[in-house]
């Protein structure tokens, strides 16, 4: 335990009083206009007292949606901003760092969500493709993802998008970014061929396929500078009809990593979601067999296939991971000098005790 209550330093100059870092977590409490309330103020900095080195705050979005967390925060205004910078002040008088996660959430929304339905904007996707299943329960008849979709016609609308919302989120205070290409959302839709079909630049090769998530990146380091920001991936993802067969999980992940080592981030966060981590897990987050042809051979485990090319000896980009990690597990992987930083999420759904 002790090697996770290590300080380190973050990019070129983001201290962080441990290793341990806690995840981003949707929590439906951003109850005036999906701006942050007193709760959601209380809710940070319990946690950065004292405790984790580092928070990610909850997925944001950066344009109206239709996912099903009906009071998720958005950041696409000043006004949005202003609520955010009580946040990032209160976490910071305590001690603590926090990152801003920008979130599209692509196919895995429902047009008839009160937000989208009341905006008029459409569910944007690389292509028309539904993806499998979902559960609107807000929503008469619970039905899943929509079918109503608008093939994006030119990706460089949502860079920017993605551009205005991190700049207001520098302008929030945070202390830097962790973009979220994982979970079946857009960014991940571009990567997975059976959710791009496109045949322009932007799909087809896996260098076209990481062509928008790349340029997003980009997009977000012009802003912020790369050593404050890190992305979040998931090769082996299973959530939200993601999964990939074996063969095009290493030829995309190995092409996207050096390409996301090329630019000097802070750090990669990477998942293992999808994986049978060798014991009982919460059920909700237990994985299914996985389709035929899309097995993973025995025993899997991203890291091993994929740490090397994160870190190594010069590399200045730190190895994240995350999902089901025990704190032995995860202390084990520092001492051994596999990873540097670890993140837990439903851990920190406990309410700090106060006194």
């Amino acid at each position: 335990m002790a090697e996770l209550l290590e300080p380190i330093i973050l990019g070129d100059g983001i201290p962080l009083r441990n290793r341990i870092c806690m995840g981003s977590m949707t929590r439906n409490r951003c109850m005036d206009d999906n701006k942050p309330v007193e709760a959601t103020i209380k809710h940070y900095t319990d946690r950065a007292r004292d405790g984790t080195g580092l928070i990610v705050a909850e997925g944001t979005f950066i344009c109206a949606h239709g996912a099903e967390w009906p009071n998720a925060p958005v950041m696409y205004n000043q006004e949005h901003a202003d609520a955010w910078a009580r946040v990032t002040s209160a976490v910071h008088e305590v001690g603590g760092k926090i990152l801003f996660q920008p979130w599209h959430a692509g196919r895995i929304q429902n047009d008839n969500m009160p937000m989208l339905k009341q905006s008029g904007y459409p569910v944007y996707a690389p292509s028309k493709i539904p993806a499998k299943g979902g559960k609107f329960r807000t929503l008469e008849g619970n039905p899943g993802h929509t079918h109503n979709l608008t093939e994006i016609d030119d990706p460089k609308a949502i860079v920017e998008q993605f551009r205005r919302s991190v700049t207001l989120a520098k302008r929030a205070g945070f202390d830097g970014i962790e973009l979220l290409s994982q979970g079946g959302y857009l960014l991940h839709n571009f990567l997975c061929s059976h959710s791009n079909t496109r045949t322009d630049q932007y799909g087809g090769s896996v260098e076209n396929r990481c062509r928008f998530p790349l340029e997003v990146l980009d997009a977000i380091i012009e802003v912020w500078g790369p050593r404050a920001v890190g992305i979040k991936i998931c090769p082996s993802d299973d959530y939200n009809d993601t999964t990939i067969s074996y063969e095009e999980l290493t030829d995309t992940y190995t092409y996207y990593i050096k390409e996301l080592m090329r630019r000097d981030l802070a750090f990669i966060n990477l998942s293992r979601r999808g994986c049978d981590v060798g014991r009982e897990t919460d059920s909700y987050f237990r994985s299914q067999p996985r389709p035929e042809g899309k097995e993973l051979p025995p025993k899997y485990e991203p890291l091993a296939q994929f740490g090397s090319f994160i870190k190594y000896p010069g590399s200045r980009t730190m190895l994240m991971v995350n999902h089901e990690y025990t704190v032995e597990e995860a202390a084990d992987s520092v001492r051994k000098e596999k990873i540097d930083l670890v993140t837990f999420a439903r851990p920190f759904i406990y309410n700090p005790v106060s006194g």
